[in-house]
């Protein structure tokens, strides 16, 4: 959303107010004050051991009377959260209108992802504008009924992030890294434990390759990462890092093993092989392309993967690569799109 903050201020016209839930507060320290954002409410939400179920109910409980006072013109939420949901859904019930930046991505599986799935689906029936990112999302979100002015063919603002900081840091990796994020929780308990064995499998097969691992606050991601890796010298596990020097190690690392969603999008534009530990994708724009590539969970199925993309050359091409998922101009087509008003139904 950051890019987006920039371009309403930018515009002159609209006033953005930057809200923050306060959910994993390590993790959104990390990436406002490099994105220079500093949010003008805190809802604090926070508690330990929190579910999707107890984040809905806080930001429920404490947002409306918020919106009660602003009163803003429009709510925009970004992606698939439970905080993204809920959200929408207060907004929604204060006859206040709703922006989904990144609407229409889907699986049409509601297990996995699991809850974003139902999340994505549930605010892009709550929303006035829904920002699709690629023709597909936005030919799903057609099929689905929702009414053609609603939906707006923008691009993704990850893309525009990214491109906006990939030249303000100089934090580099060395270039045989192999860069892991894993956080899902349809993956925790014996599918994550696959994909940790075929990550250490590879590595003792691999003696030249590295792999750094920025780990997740999650218990249930450490326990994992603990048990089976212990303290190998060969995996580098670091604290969550800040959004600018992570750009840096993803545009120098030499591929990448994830089951996030954004990195989906933005390693295209770096020409990085993706590896996406999971069994669906909503993003399947950049599978038919070959560098984004669904390896599943098992660990021989994710063991082949990281050896035959290790034997693959480092792309060497211009940047930024061609990426279906922006040019990195979505942030302006939002906010043109805001400022002509509410689409017809």
């Amino acid at each position: 959303m950051a890019p987006l903050v920039r371009a309403l201020q930018a515009s002159g016209d609209l006033r953005p107010i930057v809200v923050s839930t306060g959910q994993h507060r390590e993790l959104l320290e990390s990436a406002l004050r490099p994105l220079e954002l500093v949010p003008d409410h805190d809802l604090e939400i926070m508690v330990p051991h929190q579910t999707p179920s107890g984040v809905a109910a806080r930001v429920l409980e404490l947002l409306p009377p918020l919106l009660d006072r602003l009163r803003p013109d429009v709510l925009l939420v970004q992606g698939d959260t439970t905080t993204a949901f809920a959200a929408a859904l207060a907004a929604y019930y204060q006859r206040i209108p709703v922006g989904h930046v990144e609407a229409g991505l889907r699986t049409y599986d509601h297990r996995h992802p699991f809850p974003e799935e139902a999340n994505r689906q549930l605010v892009d029936r709550l929303s006035t504008w829904c920002f699709a990112p690629t023709t597909l999302a936005r030919d799903n979100l057609l099929a689905e009924r929702i009414a053609a002015p609603r939906v707006v063919l923008t691009g993704n603002t990850a893309v525009d992030s990214l491109l906006w900081a990939v030249g303000k840091t100089a934090v580099r990796c060395p270039a045989q890294t192999v860069l892991i994020t894993l956080h899902r929780r349809e993956s925790f308990g014996e599918p994550l434990r696959d994909i940790v064995l075929a990550l250490r499998d590879f590595l003792d097969e691999t003696p030249d390759a590295c792999a750094l691992w920025p780990l997740h606050p999650n218990p249930n991601v450490a326990r994992v990462c603990d048990e089976l890796l212990g303290s190998s010298p060969r995996v580098v596990r670091v604290p969550p890092m800040d959004y600018l020097s992570f750009t840096g190690v993803l545009a120098s690392c030499r591929f990448v093993l994830t089951d996030s969603g954004g990195i989906q999008e933005e390693a295209p534009s770096l020409g990085k092989v993706v590896l996406i530990a999971r069994e669906t994708t909503e993003r399947p724009e950049a599978l038919e392309g070959g560098m984004n590539r669904l390896v599943g969970r098992s660990r021989a199925g994710v063991r082949e993967a990281l050896a035959a993309a290790w034997r693959e050359a480092p792309y060497q091409g211009p940047l930024p690569a061609p990426n279906p998922f922006g040019d990195g101009r979505a942030s302006e087509r939002i906010v043109e799109a805001l400022a002509k008003g509410e689409p017809a139904s």
